[in-house]
C-alpha cells in the first residue's frame, strides 16, 4: 500500500513540474462524459428556477418530482447528466431551450452534492 503511495505521488508530481516545466497548465477536471465539471452552486440557483417546482426547493424534498436525495447512488454525475438532457417524460425536456450544456452540467453537479 505504501509504494503504491509513494508511486502515486511521484507521479502526480512529475506530471505537475512536466506542466510547469514545459509552460502548459495541468489538464482541468473532465466529466466522465469528457466535458468540463459544473459548478454545484451555480446548479443550485439553476436548479432553484427550474427544477424546484417538481422536486423541492433544495432537490430533496421531492413533490411531483421525486426526492433527488442521494441520487449519486443511482447515476454518476456523466449519467445525470445524460437524465437531464434527455429526460423521460413526466419529466421536461429544457435542454437546450431553456437550460444551457453548462446549466446542466452546473445542475448535475448539484444534484450529485445532494
Amino acid at each position: 500500500m505504501r509504494t503504491v503511495t509513494c508511486r502515486v505521488l511521484l507521479a502526480a508530481a512529475l506530471v505537475t513540474f512536466g506542466c510547469v516545466a514545459c509552460g502548459t497548465e495541468a489538464p482541468q477536471k473532465v466529466a466522465a462524459s469528457g466535458k468540463g465539471v459544473g459548478d454545484p452552486a451555480r446548479g443550485k440557483s439553476t436548479f432553484a428556477a427550474n427544477c424546484a417546482v417538481c422536486h423541492g426547493a433544495t432537490g430533496t424534498e421531492g413533490g411531483v418530482g421525486p426526492s433527488l436525495r442521494h441520487e449519486r447512488r443511482r447515476m454518476d454525475i456523466a449519467n445525470t447528466t445524460s437524465w437531464i438532457e434527455a429526460p423521460e417524460p413526466p419529466m421536461p425536456a429544457l435542454y437546450p431551450r431553456v437550460l444551457s450544456e453548462q446549466d446542466v452540467r452546473d445542475i448535475a453537479a448539484y444534484v450529485d452534492s445532494l
